[in-house]
């Protein structure tokens, strides 16, 4: 018994020092969109970029039931974030475009930036282990809040960690 709790222990002290975490920058990828265009995170979140106050980046997958939900929240903010410099950026978590575009039509999200992560690669960059996942990343490249999984009044916790952003 000593020695499983051991291994436990270690096994969780292993997990949650590898975890994403607030202040820590964000890990810098590349992911090609519907158009077979590249998204370049470092394009949108260097000291350099004037202009860009910041990235919402969601993780999502086509059978995860909360997601539903919150996808079409992010669809609806997309514009007037966009006006104060925030991106929202939907990745595709371990899924190609043709489950991510079926389930973005039927739920009627066209607006956000929308990457597929097939082989879950930079998912794992980020911690994701459960959906939906959610990283609020600064301009400067580090990142401001996370949430992972579901939430109650999703648009009002948005909205909250969005300000961090603008606050940069």
């Amino acid at each position: 018994m000593r020695k499983f709790l051991i291994v436990l222990f270690v096994f969780a002290f292993a997990s949650s020092a590898s975890a994403l975490n607030i202040n820590d920058p964000a890990p810098l990828f590349s992911l090609r969109d519907g158009n077979n265009k590249y998204f370049h995170l470092s394009d949108y979140v260097t000291p350099s970029k004037k202009g860009v106050k910041g990235i919402i980046l969601n993780f999502f997958a086509s059978y995860c039931k909360p997601c539903k939900n919150e996808l079409p929240v992010l669809n609806s903010l997309v514009d007037e974030f966009g006006k104060k410099g925030i991106k929202i950026v939907i990745v595709g978590y371990g899924e190609d475009f043709d489950k991510i575009n079926e389930m973005l039509s039927e739920i009627k999200v066209d607006k956000p930036i929308i990457l597929s992560d097939v082989y879950s690669r930079i998912g794992a960059k980020y911690g994701v282990n459960g959906l939906p996942h959610t990283v609020f990343i600064g301009s400067d490249g580090k990142v401001k809040d996370i949430i992972r999984g579901e939430l109650p009044n999703i648009e009002k916790v948005i909205r909250e960690k969005a300000g961090k952003l603008l606050k940069n």
